[in-house]
């Protein structure tokens, strides 16, 4: 099924079906240490041509799910996607995101994470979507907090990173749809003068690309 191409509100920016001829960019913009450190252990690094190539291909298929480009004047500058659960969890959602370094701090990630939210809970009986963020990114969890995510938890040492057991936290957006009572209202209007906290860290974490699953 081909994936819609949704416009995220910001001059030039949009998200897009991942194209063959992405593969150059994927590289050049994936193959950065600040990128890399607040993804997934399963991110590559270094993240080659032939990497991207294979990715752009057909990785982002065979990962499962829906997983989008970034684009910026559709040139590739991210990676998204939204991953459902299977069985009893099937109604749960996770999303992940990462972005080129050069549009950090412009409010991209907010309008990415709102763009996979609303996807995300158009699916059949989601009530429920989630994002695990490394616990030393707290720009991350300004993203998913003013998308009107709340912090469900802390997992202490529970995944691996460079070689070592690192903490994350769960952050969850819970819908009405036979929803407990906790409110899914949320904005990602909020005032652009906060997207300035959106640095370095803005990335995460392990449903994006290239096996992130932790």
């Amino acid at each position: 099924m081909s994936l819609p191409t949704i416009a995220l509100g910001l001059p030039g920016f949009a998200l897009r079906a991942w194209r063959s001829s992405d593969a150059e960019t994927l590289a050049e913009h994936a193959d950065n240490p600040a990128v890399w450190r607040n993804m997934s252990d399963a991110f590559p690094h270094p993240y080659t041509a032939e990497i991207a190539a294979h990715w752009v291909e057909h990785g982002h298929v065979d990962f499962g799910g829906d997983n989008w480009a970034i684009t910026y004047h559709d040139a590739a500058v991210g990676g998204c996607g939204v991953h459902g659960g299977e069985g009893m969890f099937r109604c749960s959602v996770e999303i992940g995101y990462w972005l080129a370094q050069p549009h950090w701090g412009v409010g991209v990630a907010t309008q990415v994470a709102a763009a996979l939210t609303v996807r995300a809970f158009a699916l059949p009986e989601v009530t429920r979507v989630f994002a695990p963020v490394h616990a030393d990114n707290p720009a991350s969890m300004r993203v998913l907090e003013k998308n009107g995510f709340v912090r469900e938890g802390l997992q202490r040492l529970s995944v691996m990173k460079a070689g070592r057991a690192i903490d994350r936290v769960i952050w969850a957006r819970y819908s009405n749809r036979d929803s407990a009572g906790v409110s899914s209202k949320g904005s990602a209007k909020e005032s652009d003068k906060e997207s300035a906290k959106e640095s370095a860290d803005a990335n995460h974490n392990d449903k994006t690309s290239h096996g992130l699953r932790t």
